[in-house]
């Protein structure tokens, strides 16, 4: 039997009209579960009883909406602003984590009816405490300065809470299940629902043992026994509702005592699995859920954590398995989120005098700004791409637009990295839900969340300390003395909780307890919980089948590596000149290259090299009509500074050298005749198109612009330096624009070698040394066409070869292995 039948036992007499019930729930997940439970029993359509999520105020209570509030939002910025002033924090940006820290201590301080603005720091941390202490005391009083004269969002809550009390006469039966009243409004109402002559509590679990066990703040009772206490009463005076027998919460409750008792208790409905790690348990919580499914089980995953969340959500979607996953996604996960986000890195990083400009347009305004800029850019593409008419989007959007007018009322102009700081606390302080599919089987909730939710199997992850249990709220700011006699909760408190969601969750039919022995790099300590068990009833049922199955994907049959060499069908394809140097030094990079298409991505982490330093000389030469040395220097800078960090010291060298060659290269352009650049061409050989594009092609011949190292004269000879001479033998044979065919002319093949200490450029290769070049060349190229082109295909094997460009493929070639 679970706490839904026992709820439903008390609310079944009124089922002819639910309306005269009013029942307060711990969720809006458990109201979901009791309608569910309610039409089940009856068996058609109803009227259902006045389910309230607790936290809940009366919906149409009169003069509710005129309540003027503070936000979080608003105080969080105000806060920060206040705190920016402060010489050790300085900026908005480095302030808002402390803020926000600030505005959750006024909030659990307001939760304890103690109001913020009432306490003396100084008096209170005094010079007997440290002056670490002291100075945190003189920050605090900052919270003060926050306007006082309207409620927070907390006080409204709690106001909320309270009002429904006046209300209780309009009801027949009045109930709250499956709460602590561990929060002191919550207490207030249960108190008034505990004294109303209809009105019924009904508590978790099953509360029994020494009342002094029960003073201890992690005992799960604490809370529960501490309302009795309220109310003049024990936990003997609690009536116990016939659930059946429970041999395993019987257990649990000596567990969690002191008693030290040890008994025989059959608890064979859980198994323990301890894995290696955090991402090996993942995997086993997808094993578990398959196997669920396949015996058509419900089954729920309790997880604790939101980074677990998303290890055990990739596990499901690599199985292809649907479950509904209760945390939502943070609004700085979606794909508005992070295009915003990563807009305003861009300003930061690369421009922020445009975000400033943009932001002056919108009359300070960031959300205007925003609205405008997604309007009315053509130019940024975002990244990711985004949907503007995204129905999820719209509380990200609104977010935005209560903080922008937030910043605007208080007069305060951000600077772009402020401005990108406010923003992602805004666009993070909203969580996306995301769309929940019909009756599915399979649910991830939080330990609150799965209060009074059922299955057929209940898995309950992340069983170590620090994670299930967890400490509660922590005050860095406070020593714990002064914490608790200003009202702050202790830390236990959220122990005490979790520990009552351990044992009500373990009595399900099947139920597994896992955890992982290595979390990141440090070795874990397993929860106190199952600690306690263990001493309580002995050995634990350790499930290895099921671990044996997860580690058994990864045990891949030993298959050896073949390392012989690529042999692709036969290739035909067009080829660049630059290509077939690559199929001469080592042809299993050309296969990389060119049969594959993979190129190699830049190192985000390297500084531009030699290759964008050439890269900046080719397009100046390329795009521009003036040769003037002055000219060359000045469009070669602006080539550099495009893609060099700001303020680089490379940009000092590259500009020297710059200085040295722009004279040659004036004068060299200058003294040639129909000049063309850049010029694309093709010749076929062997049924195979040859392309090349020459740096420059003139009436005497074609020139190749080098930075980097020069081929020798002895391998132009040998045809293994390809991409000259080919250009030469296109230029002979008219396959450059506005150059006729001449084979009787030998062109002049000249390399424009910038090298660093050189006075000009090397002469060209001419007459019967440029034809012999020119022959060798094709020669060789016929040879290799010869043997990857025809029904011969050769292998691509790797060949050592001197020179850079001919190892960027070895990882791929293996050739460390």
């Amino acid at each position: 039997m679970h706490i839904l039948d026992a709820l439903w036992d008390n609310i079944a007499q009124y089922q002819d009209d639910f309306s005269r019930v009013l029942i307060f729930l711990p969720s809006n997940r458990a109201i979901k579960s009791v309608e569910k439970k309610i039409v089940d029993n009856v068996g058609h359509a109803v009227v259902l009883p006045n389910l309230v999520p607790l936290g809940n105020g009366v919906e149409d209570e009169e003069g509710k909406d005129d309540i003027d509030t503070m936000s979080n939002q608003e105080r969080i910025i105000i806060l920060a602003r206040l705190l920016s002033m402060d010489a050790n924090v300085k900026n908005m940006a480095a302030a808002l984590p402390i803020a926000r820290d600030f505005v959750r201590m006024q909030d659990y301080l307001e939760n304890e009816g103690v109001k913020i603005q009432d306490i003396n720091w100084a008096e209170l941390i005094d010079d007997k405490y440290a002056s670490h202490f002291q100075n945190k005391a003189r920050i605090l009083d900052i919270i003060k300065q926050l306007p006082n004269d309207r409620l927070t969002t907390t006080q409204k809550r709690n106001d909320g809470i309270r009002a429904w009390i006046k209300h209780f006469d309009e009801y027949d039966c009045v109930i709250v299940c499956g709460s602590t009243a561990s929060v002191p409004a919550t207490a207030d109402l249960m108190e008034a629902v505990a004294k109303n002559k209809n009105g019924k509590i009904i508590l978790s679990g099953k509360i029994s043992g020494k009342e002094e066990d029960f003073e201890l703040d992690t005992n799960p009772y604490h809370a529960e026994n501490e309302f009795l206490k309220r109310l003049g009463l024990s936990f003997k005076d609690v009536q116990t509702l016939d659930v059946g027998k429970s041999e395993v919460m019987d257990m649990m409750n000596i567990a969690f005592s002191n008693s030290g008792e040890h008994i025989d208790s059959n608890i064979e409905n859980i198994k323990l699995i301890e894995c290696a790690k955090e991402s090996e348990e993942a995997a086993v919580v997808a094993e578990i859920t398959s196997r669920s499914i396949q015996q058509n089980k419900s089954v729920l995953i309790i997880t604790p954590d939101a980074a677990a969340n998303q290890r055990i959500k990739i596990e499901m979607f690599r199985r292809d398995i649907e479950a509904d996953f209760s945390s939502g996604l943070a609004g700085g996960m979606t794909d508005l989120g992070r295009a915003i986000l990563n807009l305003f890195d861009y300003w930061r990083e690369e421009s922020p005098r445009d975000f400033e400009s943009k932001y002056a347009q919108s009359g300070y305004n960031l959300f205007d700004m925003l609205v405008r800029f997604v309007d009315e850019n053509t130019d940024y593409v975002f990244q990711p791409n985004f949907k503007i008419e995204n129905e999820d989007d719209i509380a990200i959007w609104q977010a935005i637009k209560n903080t922008a007018e937030i910043l605007c009322a208080n007069d305060i102009v951000l600077n772009v990295a402020d401005a990108r700081a406010i923003v992602a606390d805004a666009v993070n302080s909203v969580t996306v839900r995301l769309k929940k599919a019909e009756d599915c089987k399979v649910c991830v909730l939080g330990t609150i969340e799965s209060r009074m939710q059922s299955a057929d199997v209940i898995i309950l992850t992340g069983l170590n300390e620090e994670m299930f249990p967890t400490v509660g709220y922590k005050n860095a700011w406070l020593p714990r003395a002064i914490a608790k006699q200003v009202g702050l909760p202790s830390p236990n408190r959220k122990v005490s909780l979790m520990a009552l969601d351990f044992m009500n969750l373990s009595c399900a039919n099947e139920v597994y307890w896992l955890r992982s022995k290595q979390s990141g790099e440090n070795l874990t300590t397993e929860s106190r919980f199952l600690s306690r068990v263990r001493v309580a009833c002995g050995d634990i049922i350790n499930d290895k089948d099921i671990l044996k199955s997860v580690r058994d994907m990864d045990n891949v049959e030993y298959e050896p590596l073949d390392y012989s060499a690529p042999m692709p069908p036969i290739d035909k394809s067009d080829v660049w000149v630059t290509e077939l140097d690559l199929l001469i030094h080592n042809p299993y990079a050309f296969y990389v290259r060119h049969i594959l298409r993979l190129k190699p991505k830049d190192d985000y982490w390297v500084l531009p090299d030699a290759r964008q330093f050439g890269n900046c000389v080719h397009n100046a030469v390329e795009e521009t009509e003036d040769y003037s040395a002055s000219n060359l220097i000045r469009e070669m800078d602006k080539r550099a500074l495009e893609i060099l960090p700001q303020n680089s010291i490379l940009f000092y060298f590259w500009h020297k050298r710059f200085e040295e060659f722009a004279p040659w290269l004036e004068k060299y352009l200058k003294n040639q005749t129909n000049l063309q650049k850049e010029t694309e061409g093709h010749i076929n050989i062997m049924g195979r198109n040859v392309w090349a594009r020459a740096d420059i092609v003139t009436d005497e011949g074609v020139a190749d612009i080098k930075t980097g190292e020069m081929p020798s004269k002895k391998q132009l000879k040998e045809g293994m330096a390809p991409q000259l001479p080919l250009e030469g033998f296109m230029w002979q044979m008219g396959a450059f624009k506005n150059v006729k065919p001449n084979v009787s002319l030998v062109p002049v093949l000249q390399f424009l070698h910038l090298k660093k200490g050189e006075e000009g450029f090397p002469p060209g290769y001419e007459g019967e040394t440029a034809q012999e070049m020119i022959d060798n060349t094709v020669a060789k190229i016929k040879e290799l066409f010869g043997q990857y082109s025809t029904d011969k295909v050769a292998e691509y094997e790797y060949r050592e070869s001197v020179g850079r460009k001919y190892h960027e493929f070895d990882d791929l070639a293996r050739k460390s292995d």
